[in-house]
């Protein structure tokens, strides 16, 4: 553990404005809605109405089980935001750990560390501190911003349980990655294979919370729903979960120990081939190859939450109906004869602000692989800039169609079977394709910004969290309808409560091809990074 101290400085000094901003936001998603749920469902009748939504199997399963001899606002708090919350947590865990882990070993950064006087578990070391802080500080925020916005039933003593049950399990998926880091043999590998993990607890967790006590208690999602923070306020069952912390990082460390650096102490599957497929003889095969991972895990994402939107279908109609809150979130009024069309509209246009995640995430590969210094490999060979830039952008034309068509395809289906009158299959084709235009105008505005101007790629993110933002919360805050108009969701009309028009769409389709023609010519030009 020689110099872990130091070790610790540096990881502090590389990540001085990602660290804070990953603690911030968490922890704003976290809390955020607190002061909101009184408006949710300020008074008895509202309360009611919302937790016989909430009590249904369908709303268990994806968020988790309701509890308690008295419905208050603080226990419907928990149901609906621990588990969501928990999984952001885990997946900022999840992150950190491979970057200062795997990542490190992999830009070979570690074996420059480890050259120098360090003892060979201080790197671990610094690396478990470092989740450890990052978790506490996590939990010290939410624990004092919970209670401090008054809101009746929302108290000290539950705070702190709700705060600390999340930042535990936070701790948990960044000791499972500790080990998982040990066992791949790249960051790609260790970031899908905690995900896979953080998937399949979540799944056993639903399972656990609609059929069997017993899975729950299995899983840490489950686990910490048993604190039954503002209820009873248990403590003991994170003592369960802080011990198993302890034993992972332990086994981590000495897994650490038996390996080779760059190295995993699972053997490769099928093991490594002398030759490239044929599908890597070409730029489509090439940037497929890159960002498969990715985008299969996010079309799972977007498939499966879809399927979670269209189960609460049911439900959701009177629970609209009754609530003025949501009346105004998903622009209906409390005369709205039918809010079945606004509502898929407001719920299919979050998947399609989801999906604009890997499509920005695939436009800028180009920029990732130029930062690794691969780009200038690929270039130095027979390839054609034009074409390489252009097997990106055909590939992002597909995961943007993808994408809607999975979000589509997972809403309709569960949805049809949980409705007394399905929604018509018609009606959510064309609410998908009518936001598919916004999104692939986000492919665009990211193979812009990777053309000619690399290092604010940073913008493309963050418009489309001030996108999300403005569209979500705008009926809420009662924003004028031009503040929308400035996001490429707001442009296309809200069809079906809204007449569809050709115009925006063919608009933004059109400018998503104007930006990346015009980021194409500045790759062309520019120098490689």
């Amino acid at each position: 553990m020689h110099n872990w101290a130091l070790l610790l400085r540096v990881m502090l000094r590389r990540d001085r404005v990602s660290l804070p901003v990953w603690i911030l936001s968490v922890a704003a998603f976290c809390v955020v809605f607190v002061p909101a749920l009184p408006q949710v469902a300020g008074t008895p009748d509202e309360v009611a109405v919302l937790a016989a939504m909430m009590d249904s199997p369908a709303m268990v399963a994806m968020c988790g089980m309701l509890y308690g001899d008295a419905h208050t606002l603080g226990i419907m708090y928990t149901q609906l935001m621990i588990v969501w919350s928990a999984l952001l947590v885990a997946v900022m865990n999840i992150l950190i750990v491979v970057r200062h882990t795997r990542g490190d070993e992999d830009e070979g950064r570690l074996e420059v560390v480890r050259a120098l006087p360090t003892g060979a578990a201080a790197h671990l070391g610094a690396v478990t501190v470092l989740m450890v802080g990052v978790d506490a500080v996590l939990t010290v925020l939410m624990g004092v911003a919970m209670p401090s916005f008054g809101v009746d039933s929302i108290d000290w003593a539950g705070s702190w349980v709700y705060a600390a049950a999340l930042g535990i399990c936070g701790l948990f998926f960044g000791a499972v990655t500790l080990v998982i880091v040990q066992l791949v043999h790249s960051a790609r590998g260790a970031i899908g294979a905690g995900l896979v993990v953080l998937g399949g607890l979540y799944v056993l967790r639903a399972y656990g919370d609609v059929s069997s006590e017993t899975a729950a208690w299995i899983s840490p999602l489950g686990l910490i729903q048993r604190t039954f923070p503002f209820y009873a306020d248990r403590w003991w069952p994170l003592g369960i979960l802080a011990l198993v912390c302890v034993i992972l990082i332990v086994a981590a460390f000495v897994l650490n120990s038996m390996r080779d650096m760059g190295q995993g102490l699972v053997p490769r599957l099928g093991g490594l081939r002398a030759h490239a497929g044929r599908t890597l003889y070409g730029e489509w095969g090439l940037s497929w190859r890159l960002v498969r991972g990715t985008v299969v895990a996010w079309g799972v994402a977007v498939f499966l939450l879809s399927a979670g939107y269209g189960s609460v279908m049911g439900e959701m109609e009177g629970f609209v109906q009754s609530s003025p809150i949501y009346q105004a979130m998903m622009g209906v009024g409390a005369d709205t004869v039918d809010v079945v069309g606004p509502v898929v509209s407001m719920l299919l246009l979050m998947m399609a602000i989801l999906g604009a995640v890997p499509v920005l995430t695939t436009a800028y590969k180009i920029r990732a692989e130029e930062g690794r210094g691969r780009m200038e490999g690929v270039l130095a060979a027979p390839v054609s800039r034009v074409r390489l830039y252009g097997g990106y952008a055909g590939l992002i034309v597909l995961i943007a169609v993808a994408m809607q068509v999975l979000a589509a395809a997972g809403f309709w289906m569960v949805a049809s079977a949980v409705m007394t009158d399905p929604v018509p299959v018609r009606v959510v084709v064309i609410v998908a394709f009518n936001f598919g235009a916004a999104v692939l105008f986000f492919g665009g505005l990211g193979l812009f910004l990777t053309g000619c101007a690399p290092r604010l790629t940073l913008v493309g993110w963050a418009y489309l969290i001030i996108s999300f933002l403005i569209v979500y919360m705008g009926g809420l805050l009662d924003l004028p309808r031009w503040v929308a108009r400035l996001t490429p969701f707001g442009l296309v009309q809200r069809w079906p409560s809204e007449p569809f028009s050709w115009w925006p769409w063919i608009g933004l389709v059109a400018g998503g091809v104007v930006l990346a023609v015009v980021g194409a010519l500045g790759w062309r030009r520019r120098d490689v990074i």
